[in-house]
C-alpha cells in the first residue's frame, strides 16, 4: 500500500475515533435539571428548612373552588426527611358552625398551635349539617395561607425546623353558607395545645344553634392531664364545662359556674380518649366572642 494510501486510512480512522468520543461524552451527561417544585414554602419558625403545605381532597372541587380533584403538593421534590423529635398529638373539634363570608360581622374560626422539631401536620375538614362550602386555610410559620374552598378535605403542612413552628388553621363559610363542621388536627409537640379565637358563646337560644361554645375529643398522652382556659369578655354568664372519659365510659366530670371565663386542669387517664365541652347556659345573649385554649399531656 502506498504512503498516500496509508495517510488516507489514518485520517478516516481518526475521524471515526472523534465521533465515538463525542457520543460517549453526550451519553454520560445528566438528562437535565431536577423538576422544579410545584409551589414554594415559606420559612417556618426556628431554624431548619422551609415549611411547606399540600392538599388531599376527598371530593371533586366545589363550583368556584380553586381545588383540583385528587391531590397536589407544594413540597419541593427530593426534600430531606428528618426524623421527628416530638410525640404525636391528636385533637378533633366537633360540630361547630361557621360564620358566612357575606356576614359583615362574620369572623373566621381560627385555630393556632405550635409544633416542636420537624414533622408533618394534617388538618381534616368534615362538614355536618347544615351543609355548605368552607374557605379552609392552613398557614405554616410566617408564610402565606394555603387555602381551598371545600366541604370535605385534608390540608397537610410540613416543617424541617429544629425548634418550634407556628401553624394556623382558619375556617369561614363561602358566600352565604354557614356550615357546621368537624376539624381534626394531628401534629407533633412536646406539650400540645390549641388556641381557638373568634369562637362564639351565644347561649341556648334557637338562633344560636352551633354557635354556643366548643366541644371535641382528644387522645391523652402519658402525662394524664387535660387543661382548659377560656374567656368571653366582660359579661358574666352561667356556664357548663364537661370532661368525660370516652375509652372507659364513666359519669365523668361536669362543672358549672358563673363568670367571664374558666381556667382549670383535671386528671385524665393516660392513652384514653376524652370528650370535652364548654357551653353558655343562658339564652338570648346575642353574639358573644369566645377565646379558648385546650392543652393536654
Amino acid at each position: 500500500m502506498t504512503e498516500e494510501r496509508w495517510r488516507s486510512v489514518a485520517i478516516a480512522l481518526g475521524a471515526v475515533l472523534v465521533v465515538l468520543v463525542l457520543v460517549a461524552v453526550a451519553t454520560s451527561r445528566p438528562s437535565g435539571p431536577a423538576a422544579s417544585p410545584t409551589g414554594s414554602g415559606s420559612p417556618a419558625g426556628g431554624s431548619g428548612s422551609p415549611g411547606t403545605s399540600s392538599e388531599a381532597s376527598t371530593e371533586p372541587s366545589a363550583p368556584g373552588s380553586e381545588a383540583p380533584s385528587g391531590s397536589a403538593s407544594t413540597e419541593p421534590s427530593g426534600s430531606p426527611t428528618i426524623p421527628p423529635s416530638a410525640g404525636l398529638a391528636q385533637i378533633t373539634f366537633t360540630d361547630f358552625r361557621l360564620d358566612a363570608t357575606s356576614d359583615p360581622d362574620g369572623q373566621p374560626r381560627t385555630f393556632t398551635f405550635k409544633t416542636d422539631g420537624p414533622g408533618k401536620v394534617t388538618a381534616k375538614l368534615t362538614t355536618r349539617s347544615p351543609q355548605g362550602t368552607a374557605r379552609f386555610c392552613l398557614k405554616v410559620g410566617n408564610g402565606s395561607p394555603f387555602c381551598r374552598n371545600w366541604t370535605t378535605g385534608t390540608l397537610t403542612g410540613t416543617t424541617n425546623a429544629k425548634n418550634r413552628t407556628t401553624f394556623q388553621v382558619t375556617l369561614i363559610g363561602v358566600g352565604i353558607a354557614t356550615p357546621s363542621v368537624d376539624l381534626a388536627l394531628t401534629f407533633r409537640a412536646k406539650d400540645p395545645s390549641v388556641t381557638l379565637t373568634n369562637g362564639r358563646f351565644d347561649g341556648t337560644g334557637s338562633d344560636a344553634e352551633g354557635y354556643n361554645g366548643m366541644s371535641g375529643k382528644v387522645k391523652i398522652r402519658s402525662g394524664g392531664t387535660f387543661s382548659i382556659k377560656a374567656d368571653w369578655g366582660d359579661t358574666p354568664f352561667n356556664y357548663t364545662y364537661t370532661l368525660v372519659d370516652l375509652t372507659a365510659p364513666s359519669p365523668g366530670g361536669t362543672f358549672t359556674g358563673n363568670g367571664t371565663g374558666i381556667e382549670r386542669t383535671d386528671p385524665a387517664a393516660p392513652t384514653h380518649q376524652f370528650g370535652f365541652s364548654l357551653t353558655n347556659d343562658e339564652s338570648g345573649v346575642g353574639r358573644m366572642p369566645l377565646t379558648m385554649t385546650v392543652a393536654w399531656k
